[in-house]
């Protein structure tokens, strides 16, 4: 409804909203609980026509699936500029500047896969800040200063190797809505049934018959919905650069933590019985049933003799605890086998992760990956360092993945917290999607923790 310049439209998680024609800027906003999204768009060069705005649905990002990239994050903006998001994540002024992709993988490879760099690009009325290997724009405390004074913000997190995907949409400096995109049931924030109507015809079902509803391939879903909100179809082209970035280097403090830093831990969710008989066993009981678990899932992978973990888990049961650093030889170990499970090269000189590697050009397309954008010309990469590197096929994978999780677990069981390290370990075997588990295990366990506790 248009009346006198000004427009009434209905957005995901917003009841009403009066927006101005010209500019896009909410006059008078009323939040309810609401659904299906009946709002108008831009186009996403910012110009153009103006009607309904079809429903994104999760045909749209069908090509996510088939992405290389397997950790990364992206957050759309609403009333920002790209330097001011830049700033709110963190970025000194005089830290942002044009980004290629080999600074970006230099950048990876430098912080060991955990990268603090964050690009900005715009779409329409909303600024896209993209992070790989990144996930800053997931924390609340990030979103908060995003969104406050009025704006408004929603991210999506791919991470193929923690323990779930992530989904947060917020406003005017709150949380409004927030889940995993496997268990959309589990919902938390100021208003969490406000995208239930939109969930619902995404596939992310909010009220499921099941009552431990696992939604694998859900990504794409998620994504769509973030669209439905922002007005604006993401793609990996929006990528191509350079584009405005920098590093990270004055991040949003974290909030100080209250109450129980687990109680949001991903075990709670999966299986909330074995959650409660760690919580209830004492922490001697707790930390023998850590080394324990990571010992059988060595067992399980065939390394349980392998020199570096067996006294890595004879330090634990000794309580000689804490974090591991990133030069000792288990976290070298881990690395190794994490580049057999990835593909990613690691320099045998240093034993530090390879810059710039890509995919080796002579394999078929399916086990293919492109860090990098090719010249379509010379079908070369546009990083001039690049170089070719062997994709494990899916056999490859899933022969090694063992290793890696016993290995991960085993530095879990090392945590200076018995409590998390407990629900570290344990958490492989409640996950349906990770190679060891076992649900009858998992109900052992628990049945053996309350019989030790009482």
């Amino acid at each position: 409804m248009t009346v006198e310049g000004l427009q009434l439209v209905r957005r995901p998680g917003f009841e009403l909203e009066l927006l101005d024609w010209t500019s896009d800027e909410p006059i008078l906003s009323a939040v309810g609980d609401v659904g299906s999204a009946c709002h108008t768009r831009r186009d996403q060069d910012g110009e153009g026509a103006r009607g309904p705005m079809p429903k994104i649905t999760s045909a749209d990002y069908a090509w996510e699936k088939d992405w290389h990239e397997e950790i990364y994050t992206v957050t759309f903006v609403r009333g920002l500029d790209e330097r001011e998001t830049l700033r709110r994540f963190g970025v000194a002024d005089d830290n942002i500047h044009p980004v290629d992709d080999e600074e970006v993988m230099e950048r990876i490879e430098e912080t060991d896969g955990c990268c603090d760099m964050v690009l900005v690009t715009r779409a329409g009325d909303w600024a896209i800040a993209f992070e790989y290997s990144g996930w800053e724009g997931t924390r609340p405390e990030t979103l908060r200063e995003l969104t406050h004074g009025g704006g408004e913000a929603v991210s999506v997190m791919r991470h193929d190797y923690a323990a779930s995907h992530d989904f947060e949409h917020a406003a005017d400096g709150r949380i409004r809505t927030a889940f995993r995109p496997q268990r959309p049931q589990e919902r938390w924030g100021s208003h969490p049934d406000a995208l239930n109507e939109d969930m619902r015809e995404l596939g992310l079902e909010p009220e499921p018959d099941e009552e431990f509803q696992y939604l694998s391939g859900s990504l794409p879903a998620a994504l769509a919905l973030a669209s439905r909100i922002s007005g604006v179809l993401f793609t990996p082209a929006l990528l191509d650069g350079p584009l405005l970035g920098g590093v990270i280097t004055d991040a949003v403090p974290d909030d100080p933590r209250e109450g129980d830093p687990l109680a949001r831990h991903a075990l709670r969710a999966f299986n909330h019985e074995l959650a409660e008989a760690i919580d209830n066993a004492s922490p001697d009981l707790q930390r023998r049933a850590a080394v324990a678990e990571a010992r059988r899932q060595c067992e399980l992978a065939g390394v349980a003799d392998h020199p570096v973990l067996a006294a890595a888990l004879a330090s634990a049961e000794r309580g000689e605890t804490g974090p591991v650093g990133h030069d000792s030889a288990l976290a070298e170990l881990i690395r190794g086998y994490e580049s057999e499970l990835t593909g990613h090269p690691i320099d045998e000189a240093t034993g530090e992760w390879m810059a710039g590697p890509s995919a080796d050009p002579h394999r078929s397309p399916d086990v293919r990956r492109s860090i990098f954008s090719i010249d379509t010309a010379t079908g070369m990469p546009t990083c001039p360092s690049c170089r070719w590197h062997h994709r494990p096929g899916e056999a490859e994978r899933e022969a090694v993945r063992p290793r890696w999780q016993a290995g991960r677990s085993v530095r879990h069981a090392l945590s200076s917290d018995a409590r998390t390290a407990a629900y570290n370990t344990h958490f492989p075997p409640v996950h349906g999607g990770q190679v060891m588990a076992d649900p009858d295990h998992a109900a052992a366990v628990a049945a053996t923790l309350r019989a030790a506790s009482t």
